[in-house]
């Protein structure tokens, strides 16, 4: 029965997981955490106007762990005092959000002031539009690395023998992580350059020279979420998924011993599965490019 039950969790967490992972990807494209970042903060020095948000002051990994490690904390908090589960996961996420949205704000203004020097506007439509959108991505991201926290720590049998805080931090860097390294491969980036060539790379002397119009009017991160939405987000919701389904799963059917062996088996499958893809696909598209 314990074995059933504890499936059907990891079941349950898996599928948190994939909710996870697309709002986080999709809250940093919309706030722009990426490493677009660089060439949009550059733009105005060449002459490049824009109307891009531009929040980053550090990458994805240790922004969605210290929010998550502040949301858990608050929701350890509120849980010691009694507190309903999910009243306390909710305004833990809630307080969390508030606390994302002065981040990004003050984040945001300080750089375009700080661009006033080559006449770049701080263009107030941009705070009005972009942050609602970020703080509802925000918001369900915290609620769903609360609850996956909440489950590890204090449902799963055996539970992970961390405490709510440490589990969140440790489930918002990896989802961090996951976010920069799956969803940056369709980040925007390709809007910022349609004037070179797919997979080109970005020669110095071109840097800051970045796509700014659209086809109806000025460019902006809400058009970039979009574009984000359709592929890079729904894969990192898959692949953070997939990370935390198969991660306790193999413990949860499996004694250690036979879990680790089985864990091996699953990588190297995977890396297979990713040889074999990567080769059709160069059998279709071609070599890379030198």
């Amino acid at each position: 029965m314990n074995i059933l039950s504890n499936i059907l969790l990891v079941t349950f967490m898996g599928l948190i997981a994939i909710i996870a992972g697309m709002f986080e990807d999709l809250e940093s494209d919309v706030a722009s955490t990426s490493n677009p970042n660089s060439q949009v903060q550059l733009a105005p020095q060449v002459g490049k106007l824009h109307k891009y948000f531009n929040r980053a002051i550090s990458g994805e990994p240790l922004m969605i762990g210290f929010m998550s490690v502040i949301s858990g904390s608050l929701c350890y908090a509120f849980l010691s005092n009694d507190m309903n589960v999910l009243l306390a996961i909710f305004i833990s996420s809630i307080l969390v959000t508030l606390v994302q949205a002065i981040l990004s704000i003050t984040s945001y203004m300080g750089r375009i002031t700080s661009q006033s020097l080559y006449n770049q506007p701080l263009f107030m439509d941009m705070l009005y539009k972009h942050i609602p959108t970020m703080m509802a991505f925000a918001f369900v991201t915290q609620f769903s690395i609360v609850l996956l926290s909440y489950i590890m720590t204090y449902l799963l049998v055996p539970a992970v023998s961390l405490s709510l805080p440490v589990v969140s931090a440790l489930m918002g860097i990896t989802l961090g992580s996951i976010g920069s390294a799956v969803g940056d491969i369709h980040y925007g980036a390709e809007k910022l350059y349609q004037n070179q060539e797919f997979g080109s790379g970005l020669p110095v002397s071109n840097s800051g020279n970045i796509v700014r119009m659209s086809s109806m009017g000025s460019n902006n991160s809400i058009d970039v979420l979009h574009f984000c939405s359709k592929f890079a987000g729904p894969l990192t919701g898959l692949a953070f998924g997939t990370v935390i389904f198969l991660s306790f799963w193999t413990t949860t059917v499996f004694k250690v011993e036979y879990a680790f062996i089985v864990s091996i088996i699953l990588v190297i499958i995977i890396t297979l599965l990713n040889y074999l893809l990567e080769k059709n696909t160069r059998k279709t598209y071609g070599k890379y490019q030198q």
